[in-house]
């Protein structure tokens, strides 16, 4: 193993260059590191925030980070109380059976991708988009719209760390929507729930949509980094994905996530 370890501290204080890392900045900017190991090239790291379980996050490419990656799941009680381990995809290939079982988690793996971006987007009208007022009415209407256009969304329409949603309509109904939360106190805005009808689809609504939410979230001034908009979209979604790049998103990581060994 090629890294340097760490003690707890605050992830802000992270040395370079993953104190400046937008995905770490974005997601987890307010928490606390409780150890890891970090190189120049990987970091794994231990990671607690308030409102959120405790993880392990794993940056860099896999062949670097996989022996961080290891370190962590051989240091006595680092990996206790972890719920999810979020590493580089292919960095768990990577990993000898021994230590596997050291880190215990599944070898099933949600796979998914982080965004992000610290401009207006491009290519997109974001006139044809509203911010939406957070009232129990707007509430009722996204919760509609979202039975339509994106029943699985995660995020519920009155989520309390909601910052706003943003939609279109037609004929005064909403056809498309995204929300806009911080996912820990100060942090810069996360986009979710992003749908269409799909009897609106293939209008260009997603892209104004998005436009309008991220013009208003870049107004947002973080505690923690410089303003920025971030999203994660499953990494199979490919027509997510050519939105999301069509107007000026960029793609930052390319995840796996696992849970521990029931």
């Amino acid at each position: 193993m090629s890294g340097s370890p760490l003690g707890p501290g605050p992830v802000v204080d992270l040395p370079g260059p993953w104190c400046t890392e937008p995905y770490l900045l974005g997601e987890l900017g307010a928490g606390v590191v409780l150890g890891g190991f970090a190189s120049d090239d990987a970091l794994a790291v231990v990671v607690e925030q308030r409102g959120r379980d405790r993880g392990l996050v794993g940056l860099g490419a896999p062949a670097a980070l996989a022996p961080l990656a290891a370190a962590v799941g051989h240091e006595p009680g680092l990996m206790v109380g972890v719920r999810f381990a979020t590493l580089t995809r292919g960095a768990w290939d990577l990993l000898g059976c021994d230590d596997r079982a050291a880190l215990g988690l599944a070898d099933g793996a949600s796979h998914w991708d982080w965004f992000w971006t610290d401009a207006p987007l491009v290519g997109t009208d974001r006139s044809r988009a509203e911010r939406l007022p957070l009232t129990p009415g707007t509430t009722a209407a996204v919760a509609e719209c979202l039975g339509r256009a994106h029943p699985t969304a995660s995020t519920p329409p009155d989520d309390e760390r909601l910052l706003g949603w943003w939609g279109a309509r037609h004929d005064g109904r909403l056809v498309a929507v995204a929300g806009a939360v911080t996912l820990g106190p100060g942090l810069s805005p996360h986009v979710v729930s992003l749908g269409v009808d799909p009897d609106h689809r293939g209008r260009g609504l997603a892209g104004a949509v998005l436009a309008a939410t991220v013009s208003d979230c870049l107004a947002v001034r973080p505690e923690v980094g410089e303003p920025m908009v971030s999203l994660g979209m499953y990494a199979d979604n490919e027509p997510a994905r050519r939105v999301y790049l069509r107007h000026g998103f960029r793609l930052r990581h390319e995840f796996a996530s696992r849970r521990p060994v029931a």
